[in-house]
């Protein structure tokens, strides 16, 4: 829980026009049904609940930088199973100038904020509503009197996900893994896929020994239970036959959905943008793991 807190003569002595509570009630934010512990206090300017930067970052899980010649915070989220057009995790980034009315989303498209950011005692505080929709995160406050709700919700992400089908053949440098497709619609994916090492704190990209063929021939991700004998798929590793030491690996493989364009979609897409052109494919990535051991030989 947080408390909220109205700094009425702090804000009046900037020529800020702070909207004060009787009550203290206690704050509960909750991102994907985890609670979220915030150090800072909370402030409310016009009935808008605002929230220190960095704070803010920690709530929408999202890294914050701040330029303090522009006087400009840049909030970015990493995106893992969305792709930009260089199949690298998208980052999503939104940009807040103190001395402006309008956020930036992606460089690109302005959003105008009905509440200014404020600078309190040094800090810079953003309207929590804003940021967060601007982050694709769907917002819901309640009050029960006693205490305000506020619960934040991600963008959902197409419920596909790769899983391997026992383990990897080192001699044959193959991996058979099985796609799992809950989502009512059909997928579709290319040969392309790419492979990635863990290394105790990150994944890295392992560039395979030889230039790897890519093929442009597409394959359905077809819907419905796993068991149908439908989706195995076999995964060979030729091209990095030198580079796969003992390890955690996974493999990468990007797919998109191709009908109509994301109208009828629930999940993230970027047609629902207005940071984006309508053209623009979303192309989303699954990863399945599987590991590496010692060989015998």
């Amino acid at each position: 829980m947080m408390r909220k807190t109205v700094i009425t003569a702090v804000l009046l002595a900037l020529g800020c026009n702070a909207t004060a509570f009787g009550a203290q009630n206690d704050v509960v934010i909750k991102l994907d049904e985890r609670n979220v512990v915030l150090k800072e206090d909370i402030v409310y300017e016009d009935g808008r609940m605002m929230l220190p930067v960095r704070a803010m970052a920690d709530v929408l899980g999202a890294d914050v930088t701040y330029d303090t010649s522009t006087r400009t915070a840049l909030v970015e989220k990493q995106m893992k199973t969305v792709l930009d057009a260089d199949n690298q995790p998208l980052v999503w980034q939104v940009s807040l100038g103190l001395d402006s009315n309008y956020l930036t989303l992606m460089g690109t498209h302005e959003l105008l904020l009905e509440t200014k950011p404020l600078v309190v005692n040094n800090r810079a505080y953003l309207p929590l509503r804003e940021l967060a929709e601007a982050m694709n995160l769907d917002v819901e406050w309640s009050t029960d009197g006693q205490k305000d709700y506020v619960k934040l919700t991600s963008a959902r992400m197409p419920n596909v996900s790769l899983q391997p089908n026992g383990s990897f053949d080192q001699e044959t440098m193959s991996l058979q893994m099985q796609w799992k497709n809950e989502e009512n619609t059909v997928f579709y994916a290319s040969e392309e896929f790419w492979l990635e090492k863990w290394d105790g704190h990150n994944w890295n990209k392992v560039e395979p020994d030889s230039k790897a063929y890519v093929s442009t021939d597409t394959y359905s991700i077809l819907t419905g239970g796993p068991t149908d004998g439908k989706r195995n798929k076999k995964f060979t590793f030729w091209q990095w036959e030198k580079s796969m030491t003992p390890g955690k690996y996974r493999v990468a493989v990007p797919y998109q959905y191709l009908e109509g364009k994301g109208e009828d979609m629930t999940f993230f897409n970027l047609e629902q943008t207005k940071a984006y052109s309508q053209d623009t494919p979303t192309t989303y990535v699954a990863y399945g793991e599987f590991l590496v051991e010692a060989s015998n030989k």
